[in-house]
């Protein structure tokens, strides 16, 4: 049975009072706000910085053709005006601060966003925060934080952008998420997980995503009205409300895969 779980992890999914238990002893709610709360710093610059880039690359119709009519008819008229001010500014004559100092400031706040994933995987793998030397735990949260990054980012303009069917678009998306978690589950924790079962929780956690995700942005199309000001103060309280899923998905998903791993193996590291 032992041989066929590892094969096949799903067959030993644990107890819901398990994962609710490693929940409470982890703190994991608690770590997923301050989570949250780090990747909602790290969205602004992120979304300048991408219109930056895209400015530099003769990429304007980006927001003039795709972005800009779908969010036209979501706000009142000069909301729109604020953001199409900014977004023209970026585009152009803003491309160098955005592509210079914006992408440090980004660089930062991802890097702050990655180090409370990383510490939160080490206390699910190994019951505790490891003691990692400073300067490996920084070099590890800005590349990790800029490929997460790069890898969510293209799921996103995959989702929203690409003239693809639905269900390739979905698929494509889904694989730029899976390598995604596959990055932070494989190399956040202090030891590297084994690649035999990324597999398992990046899954898990690729699925929650797509339906979250979804969900939000049914509410963004059909429900938001960030034109009156009830409607935007909403529109932030619902967007940290997402983030903090998101981010408990991603860590339900890594508690999932080590309880498997220790009822298959009796060792969170499934070694």
């Amino acid at each position: 049975m032992a041989a066929l779980a590892q094969r096949f992890p799903a067959l030993s999914i644990p107890p819901l009072g398990d994962v609710v238990e490693g929940f409470r002893r982890h703190e994991l709610l608690v770590r997923a706000s301050g989570i949250a709360f780090r990747t909602l710093f790290a969205l602004i610059p992120l979304t300048l910085f991408a219109l930056a880039l895209a400015g530099t690359l003769s990429l304007d119709s980006l927001w003039t053709e795709h972005l800009a009519p779908q969010i036209a008819p979501k706000v009142s008229s000069s909301v729109y005006d604020i953001l199409n001010s900014t977004a023209t500014a970026v585009l152009g004559s803003r491309q160098l601060f955005w592509m210079t100092a914006g992408f440090a400031l980004l660089l930062w706040e991802l890097a702050a966003a990655t180090r409370a994933v990383m510490r939160s995987l080490d206390r699910i793998y190994h019951g505790r925060e490891e003691e990692r030397p400073l300067r490996e735990r920084v070099l590890t949260s800005v590349w990790l934080g800029l490929a997460a990054g790069a890898c969510v980012l293209a799921a996103a303009a995959i989702l929203q952008l690409a003239p693809l069917p639905g269900i390739l678009r979905y698929v494509l998306a889904a694989a730029a998420l899976w390598l995604t978690v596959g990055l932070l589950v494989r190399f956040g924790p202090a030891e590297p997980q084994p690649l035999g079962w990324i597999s398992f929780g990046s899954t898990l956690v690729v699925v929650g995503w797509l339906v979250t995700w979804t969900i939000y942005g049914l509410y963004l199309t059909h429900v938001a009205d960030v034109g009156s000001a009830f409607g935007a103060f909403a529109a932030v309280i619902v967007l940290m409300t997402f983030l903090q899923l998101s981010a408990s998905v991603l860590l339900a998903g890594a508690l999932i895969d080590a309880l498997v791993r220790k009822a298959v193996t009796g060792d969170r590291q499934g070694t």
